[in-house]
């Protein structure tokens, strides 16, 4: 029909999944659209009631380092991330789904937790230490635990503000009520 646009890529929802998606085929040259059931002012769906905190595999604080290059010597000094290895990631998600994640699926996530952490950086979501929900002091340093140790500034509201705006930045159509 006359006036109707082409797009390439057609993403349904526009929470963090659906918008991460989007950018992706956006930076792959897919003219792309994202179809969002709820109005402008109440877009982002779950991720936008989020803390904002991601779990992702990684072996220690030089990758915590590379994910948030603001850290300082006296910081890294001062806190212990110790590791999330991807066998501890697989097992807990396992676990907490009593053993009915798929296989395939789950090692495809728990593989590519962190250079999509990177990757999510690189496009401009900014991370801090999640010091106010799993950090404890022990023995004179702060301490993270439960895998969970990075979260998006602004928690959740923080993360789905960001990402719509890159995604307005990228040329991607953003249609509400849809």
């Amino acid at each position: 029909m006359p006036g109707e646009k082409e797009f390439d890529v057609v993403v349904i929802g526009a929470g963090s999944a659906a918008l991460n998606a989007a950018l992706s085929a956006a930076e792959q040259g897919s003219k792309v659209v994202v179809l969002e059931k709820a109005p402008e002012h109440l877009r982002g769906g779950n991720s936008y009631f989020t803390g904002g905190l991601f779990r992702f595999a990684y072996k220690g604080i030089d990758d915590i380092v590379l994910l948030l290059p603001d850290i300082g010597n006296e910081e890294r000094h001062n806190i212990d991330v110790g590791s999330y290895t991807s066998s501890e990631f697989y097992e807990d998600v396992m676990r907490v789904s009593e053993g009915l994640s798929n296989p395939n699926l789950l090692q495809t996530l728990v593989s590519e937790s962190y250079p999509t952490m990177i990757w999510m950086r690189n496009q401009g979501v900014p991370w801090i230490l999640a010091y106010g929900r799993q950090a404890f002091e022990h023995d004179g340093k702060l301490r993270f635990w439960g895998g969970l140790i990075v979260e998006s500034v602004g928690g959740g509201k923080g993360l789905s503000d960001r990402l719509f705006q890159l995604c307005e930045n990228s040329g991607i159509e953003l249609r509400y009520r849809s």
